[in-house]
């Protein structure tokens, strides 16, 4: 019967299609060309990351988390397959982080977060991250970064059917689909995806006592969403877009390891649905963009203890954000360019806990005004300076500056000076304002202030790129907020602006490919150092200053390596992470306050078949290879050894 469904999978994977706009196979087609074409003005002194199309392919049947996790120096706080995953760039929370789908900002306003493991690389076709300062061309409340996500229409073809299939350990399924058809006027893109896990692996426990082998319980989970995108190409070169993203996701949230107690019933339930309509105009002067877009969440969190017949909690919160967004890029002359852009968003959080009839309904007002001006004297430097303004919750944020550049210093010598200074700030989010109990209506923004130098180079050594970047900065955030213990001695927790942080590191990033007679060789990986601290604690009565933020490791890194021949791939990826604190005081126990590094190794190989207009393509991955026994967050265990077998193909009509 098991090998009936595993078949069955496979069936499906060959009856439905695949890819955002790509093979799932790492194999390419023809000999590399290099294309060389001159840096947008408005991406002059920004510090960007942009995994590869290689990347992309390798992680497309996978959540954003992990694509940033091993192709990005961006640390992921992950609970676990399948559950919440957040990003934090270098040393800020979650919170200053902002994730943007083709414009609109996808943070909850409830939580001043977003769930990255909810996102499907599936569903878009460019990755690219802002670091620090540099994420303010396109919004504030990002201390730390912005991941953005961008769909583009292809309209070199008038039919595309893609398709693959899924199969793996713990009773794991993925199926994904995607239909594009149209011509040069217009396209149409549809696409789907489903996703779930019985995910019952085994695991060594090692919160309990005696320690011993265990496995875990109530993990399983079920996602699916479709994605409908239409395009229009108007005479008068304009470009109109629609579309419409719905999601579900179902899980059940297993116990802490080290949970000895009655058994639990817990999960949670999330719902999505966004809507954009996007207008383009371009002109040689001056180009238009505007707008507005819907995004809604419910979300249902049960937390029970079936042997008592008693509910511990069961919340209900529904989240509404209208959108709205005007830009102007014009263009005085071949030295001078300037950006301006209007902003009017309107938030409603309604949020209840059935159990305790506690909860609030509140809703928030945003307006942004930023002006940008870019300058190039020369093919050798650029320059901007930008400006922005901010108005909510009848509060005014006068002026938010930033500036940077960008030189190459000798024309003989492809390196690029690089650098960014800025000031940002991050508002409360709602429920830290007025959650029952323990909001703080009294709460400040937090004030970032940041800067970072980069030296990047690309070299060219016969057949071989090698493309390398070497970034230092510093930051400081000031009226961090943070969730403890309330003054007054009662039982729950209160927001409180009580820390000043500051943040300094390293970052590298290198990629490099060769062609050696019939083989393709491509390598890449990055590295962060990350040093934070508690500014502003009193010694004595605070062990905190001075010390590691918790669960922000100092070391973080990846390394991967492939290979092609005819049209047989192999891929190695390596990624570590180094030891976390999980108390403030950085105290370690023998037994909970420090989470050991780890050290996780990938194997993929795939085989791709080309038969007129189809090809097919199978990949077998290995992941943990060696089986390390790791947590990312204490007392919730994750994966040893597991393997997955995929089945795709893909037909494309020109």
């Amino acid at each position: 019967m098991r090998r009936l469904k595993i078949l069955s999978v496979l069936f499906f994977g060959l009856m439905t299609g695949f890819a955002g706009g790509q093979s799932i196979s790492d194999t390419i087609r023809i000999k590399e060309i290099q294309v060389l074409a001159k840096r947008k003005v408005e991406e002059a002194g920004l510090k960007i990351t942009r995994p590869d199309s290689l990347q992309l392919v390798s992680f497309l049947t996978t959540d954003l988390s992990e694509l940033l996790s091993d192709y990005s120096p961006v640390f992921i706080k992950s609970y676990g397959r399948g559950s919440s995953a957040t990003a934090s760039f270098r040393g800020t929370a979650a919170s200053h982080t902002q994730v943007l789908w083709n414009g609109m900002n996808l943070n909850s306003p409830m939580r001043g977060m977003a769930d990255l493991s909810l996102l499907p690389v599936f569903f878009t076709d460019e990755v690219y991250l802002l670091h620090g300062g540099s994420s303010m061309t396109k919004g504030s409340g990002a201390l730390g970064g912005s991941i953005h996500l961008e769909n583009t229409p292809d309209w070199n073809s008038s039919f595309k059917l893609e398709g693959l299939a899924e199969t793996g350990s713990f009773h794991s399924r993925k199926g994904f689909f995607k239909v594009q058809l149209g011509g040069r006027q217009f396209q149409s893109s549809t696409r789907m995806f489903y996703d779930g896990s019985e995910n019952d692996f085994p695991f060594y426990n090692s919160g309990v006592i005696p320690k011993r082998s265990d496995t875990l319980k109530n993990a399983d989970y079920r996602k699916a969403g479709i994605l409908q995108e239409f395009y229009l190409r108007h005479l008068n070169d304009q470009v109109s877009s629609l579309r419409f993203w719905f999601q579900k996701s179902d899980r059940n949230l297993p116990q802490l390891m080290s949970y000895q107690g009655s058994e639990r019933e817990e999960f949670q339930k999330d719902e999505q649905f966004r809507a954009q309509y996007d207008w383009k105009k371009y002109s040689d002067g001056l180009n238009y963009q505007f707008f507005t877009g819907l995004n809604t969440t419910r979300l249902n969190y049960f937390r029970a203890t079936p042997a008592f017949q008693f509910v511990n909690e069961d919340s209900r919160s529904a989240e509404t954000s209208f959108l709205n967004h005007l830009r102007i890029f014009k263009k005085f002359d071949e030295k001078t360019w300037a950006t301006v852009s209007f902003d009017a968003n309107y938030h409603l959080v309604e949020s209840m806990n059935k159990q305790t009839e506690s909860g609030y309904k509140k809703d928030r007002w945003e307006t942004s005004l930023l002006l940008n001006l870019h300058f190039k004297p020369s093919d050798q430097f650029a320059a901007f300076i930008l400006m922005r303004s901010e108005n909510y919750d009848k509060q005014v944020v006068p002026l938010i500056p930033s500036a940077g550049l960008e030189w190459q210093v000798l024309r003989n010598l492809p390196v690029i000076l690089r650098s960014n200074l800025a000031r940002n700030y991050h508002k409360p989010s709602l429920n830290d304002l007025y959650w029952l109990p323990g909001g703080n209506p009294d709460l400040q923004p937090e004030d970032g202030y940041t800067g970072d130098l980069s030296l990047a180079g690309d070299f060219v050594f016969g057949q071989m790129v090698f493309r390398n970047e070497l970034t230092g900065f510093l930051s400081k955030i000031e009226n961090w907020i943070v969730w403890q213990p309330a003054a007054s001695g009662a039982y729950f927790w209160e927001a409180n602006n009580v820390k000043d942080v500051l943040s300094r590191g390293v970052e590298y990033q290198l990629n490099a490919a060769l062609d050696w007679k019939k083989f393709r060789f491509h390598s890449g990986g990055n590295y962060a150092f990350t040093a934070t601290s508690n500014l502003n604690a009193a010694r004595s009565v605070d062990e905190s200053r001075g010390k590691q933020l918790v669960y922000i490791p100092k070391h973080k890194g990846a390394f991967y390596f492939s290979t092609t021949w005819e049209k047989f791939t192999l891929k190695y990826d390596f990624s570590g992470v180094g030891k976390r604190f999980t108390k403030s005081s950085n105290h370690e126990s023998p037994f909970e306050q420090v989470l050991n590094p780890y050290f996780l190794s990938k194997i993929a190989m795939d085989k791709r078949v080309d038969l007129n207009d189809v090809s097919f393509n199978m990949k077998f991955t290995v992941d943990n290879l060696f089986g390390q026994n790791y947590q990312s967050i204490l007392w919730r265990p994750m994966p040893g050894r597991f393997y997955t077998l995929s089945v795709a193909f893909k037909y494309r009509k020109p």
